[in-house]
């Protein structure tokens, strides 16, 4: 007789390649696909990768609405996809909005309820919003409690502080790794030159930084410092990996400097392993992040990373990862220092000795996807 699979609804997913949407489907693609079935649920009007996913065997949901858009549309909505015969709902949360689809998941008899912290602040452009936001989210935080979900997991300790702070006991927290499919990512010199030539970057001194175009990202910052970059180093490139909401305003950014022919955008792609090859520096001038994914993919690569200061050091793998304070002039040396070249190796096994091999680390999700409780 076959087994029967265990249901895995992942929400919300966006039309984005952030970090939690590449992690939800990355998720998807380890898994053993002979045990569990994964579906997603989003908010965003239209996925254009949806076709991708049902062509994997997966259902994509929509929702019509946020829960604090509308609470009755929203729960009626979850309620009706719950209903159709999930074992667990996955919850990747950033921050605390309101408690609605936990409180429907109960409701329903989901037997699985994971609560997924996945960054350390709010991603909000505008301060008088992020501000409000901010205060929304302590102030939810201090009503959680045990009963909330069956299981809570966070990609880094800071990330587990900002979700669950001390109402939920950390030995109830894990820890679940941005980990990823190492052989993927590993720096390759034959890929690397074929990658170049392929973009144009022959002889090129590449900066480059791969996310999407939001406030936590900082985008702006880094053109700042390109646009001084590029006076002294007269080969260097900016290739900016991504799109986001704040897109059009960099672009705007990159016009007014009149660079617009040293900065590559190259939208979502579904290829980064490729861009990280072409780089040299990878830079990460985040104001926050939960753990990011991609910082493990550019060490993965043997790429010089610079990050924000502000990023957890849980993200530090390799002696090739620097942490700055975000200041201009600071990172401007630090990218020109490297303007000559330096060695680039494989590290294999210093991501996987980490926890970041996808394929180990996926257990952790089989096991709690699995595991028998009473509730």
């Amino acid at each position: 007789m076959e087994q029967k699979k265990i249901r895995v609804l992942h929400f919300p997913i966006r039309n984005t390649n952030g970090g939690v949407t590449r992690s939800a489907l990355k998720f998807w693609n380890y898994i053993d696909h002979e045990r569990f079935q994964f579906d997603f649920a989003t908010c965003s009007p239209k996925l254009d990768f949806e076709q991708e996913i049902i062509r994997q065997g997966c259902k994509v949901h929509y929702i019509s609405c946020y829960a604090e858009q509308d609470e009755k549309r929203f729960c009626e909505e979850l309620r009706e996809i719950l209903l159709q015969g999930y074992d667990v709902l996955h919850l990747n949360t950033s921050w605390w909005k309101s408690f609605y689809a936990e409180k429907v998941a109960h409701e329903v008899g989901i037997r699985k309820i994971v609560v997924h912290a996945r960054s350390t602040s709010v991603d909000i452009s505008d301060y008088r919003q992020r501000q409000k936001e901010l205060l929304n989210h302590e102030k939810l935080k201090n009503d959680i409690t045990e009963k909330l979900a069956t299981h809570f997991l966070a990609c880094s300790v800071e990330a587990a502080d900002f979700m669950f702070g001390s109402r939920i006991p950390r030995e109830k927290i894990k820890i679940f790794h941005n980990a990823l499919d190492i052989a993927r990512y590993r720096y390759d010199e034959t890929k690397r030159m074929h990658v170049r030539r392929r973009m144009g970057l022959e002889n090129r001194f590449v900066v480059g930084t791969v996310g999407r175009m939001g406030y936590a990202k900082n985008h702006r910052f880094l053109v700042d410092c390109f646009y001084e970059i590029q006076k002294r180093t007269e080969n260097a490139i900016l290739l900016l990996v991504g799109s986001g909401e704040l897109e059009e305003d960099i672009r705007r950014q990159v016009d007014q400097y009149h660079i617009y022919d040293k900065v590559v955008f190259t939208g979502a792609v579904d290829n980064t392993e490729d861009c990280l090859q072409a780089m040299d520096v990878f830079a990460l001038p985040s104001r926050f992040e939960g753990l990011p994914n991609v910082l493990i993919e550019a060490q993965t690569a043997g790429l010089i990373c610079l990050s924000g200061d502000a990023v957890t050091r849980e993200a530090k793998i390799t002696d090739n990862v620097f942490f700055l304070e975000l200041e201009k002039d600071r990172w401007i040396d630090a990218i020109l220092r490297y303007a000559e070249g330096y060695p680039r190796h494989k590290v294999d096994g210093q991501i996987r000795n980490a926890g970041y091999d996808i394929r180990q680390e996926i257990k952790m999700l089989e096991e709690i996807y699995a595991e028998e409780i009473s509730i």
